[in-house]
């Protein structure tokens, strides 16, 4: 049964999500012995942890509860079990909630993976029931990312943990470390009262003030379960995904990394680029497939294959202050060239007509066809593809100059019939 797609399994509070979590544990009951199961903080998830472990139980696994963390945490602690199951629902608004499942190596389920699930598992009997046991997972990720990192003396950051799940781990890591910490929203509320949990530019603008209020070195924040990171640097200025990719590219020396299609030029500037479906799960699929050294998103993930093929935004801070422990990141940032980048939404009523409108548009250009169309030139590269949520697609255009990207997204529209 197909459950979701690369984020795991994310829909509105409700007997549906109650049901499917049910269904889910008793299937795979009957595929793994020994599971790792943990959540964040939200309003909703101690409910749905339950009402999964029972099923898990029912049908004969043994489950190890790790409690309410961070998703990496779990996804770190799964190496020693069969799978582990994380109930969050990520960035999402605090009415969502869901599930995603992890392999030993740190890698999500594939959408095969979830595909092949067979909701078919049934109830073992009395004599062969699983048995709950805990697990401090927290503290072995945490010394894990400790034993990993370099001395931070003399670094001062301001930490919004979004009121998520890194307020368990990321300030104390890098306060042992050695670095001075200023955190905000470092208590936990699955209503996420301060801002929206996403770290987007606008939902970081206190953040932003109080990194120049303090004159710290840098911010860090993450989302509400700690998959994501983003920066602010010194001037305050917001450093997005692919920014932060590009400055892990640069200082570490990686020449080949995985990004999505969705991804910036900026990357192609110091490395060979393989891309991929968007969506964490693709990009540590490919990064496994092809071998690669490090890969991640725009919208904040990182995945460094010496480290797990999770996005793990703990790790991933650490790293990135350690770099802005000896380099001032705007100077970093302001070698880096700039690029125009244009966004619009065009809603459709009949998606066969759209796509064979799109098809037309597009029969003389060299077209990546991974997810989506994605057209790339010299000069610019621009990307169509259709929303998995709603009847619309977006556009991306991002080229060298202001006049060539608008020129470009006025041909796409016309071409298209979005005009």
């Amino acid at each position: 049964m197909k459950y979701s797609g690369s984020s795991g399994i994310r829909m509105e509070w409700g007997s549906e999500l109650l049901k499917t979590g049910r269904e889910l544990g008793f299937a795979l009951s009957g595929k793994y012995e020994k599971i790792v199961i943990g959540s964040d903080f939200r309003e909703t998830s101690d409910a749905l942890v339950n009402e999964i472990a029972g099923a898990l139980l029912s049908g004969g696994s043994g489950v190890y509860y790790a409690g309410k963390l961070p998703t990496p945490s779990l996804a770190y602690a799964a190496r020693d079990f069969d799978a582990g199951l994380m109930v969050t629902a990520s960035h999402n608004p605090p009415e969502y909630n869901g599930i995603k499942l992890w392999n030993r190596d740190g890698s999500a389920f594939s959408e095969s993976q979830m595909e092949d699930i067979d909701i078919s598992g049934s109830v073992s009997g009395w004599y062969s029931t699983g048995k709950m046991h805990s697990l401090d997972a927290i503290n072995l990720h945490k010394e894990a990312v400790i034993k990993s990192a370099g001395r931070l003396d003399g670094l001062k950051v301001v930490m919004d943990c979004s009121n998520g799940a890194s307020f368990v781990i990321s300030p104390y890591i890098l306060r042992e470390l050695g670095a001075e910490i200023v955190t905000l929203n470092c208590h936990p509320d699955g209503s996420f009262p301060a801002h929206p949990s996403e770290p987007s530019e606008e939902n970081l603008e206190f953040l932003r003030k109080m990194v120049i209020k303090t004159g710290a070195d840098m911010g860090i924040a993450h989302d509400g379960d700690a998959d994501r990171f983003v920066a602010i640097s010194q001037s305050g200025r917001y450093l997005n995904g692919d920014m932060i990719m590009a400055v892990f590219i640069k200082e570490f020396g990686y020449g080949k990394v995985v990004a999505p299609v969705n991804s910036s030029m900026l990357l192609d500037e110091f490395a060979e680029v393989e891309r991929s479906k968007v969506g964490d799960a693709n990009v540590s699929r490919k990064i496994k497939e092809m071998g690669y050294e490090f890969g991640g998103e725009q919208s904040g993930t990182q995945i460094f294959a010496d480290w797990r093929l999770t996005p793990d935004a703990i790790y991933s801070a650490v790293k990135f202050s350690e770099i802005a422990l000896n380099k001032n990141l705007d100077d970093i940032i302001d070698s880096f060239p700039v690029y125009a980048t244009l966004r619009k939404s065009v809603f459709y009523e009949n998606r066969k007509k759209m796509e064979d409108s799109i098809e037309r548009f597009l029969k003389e250009c060299d077209v990546l066809r991974i997810d989506g169309w994605r057209v790339t030139t010299d000069d610019l590269w621009f990307l169509i593809r259709f929303s998995g949520t709603e009847p619309k697609l977006r556009i991306t255009v991002e080229a060298k100059d202001e006049r060539k990207a608008e020129e470009m997204m006025s041909r796409i529209l016309k071409g298209i019939g979005g005009e």
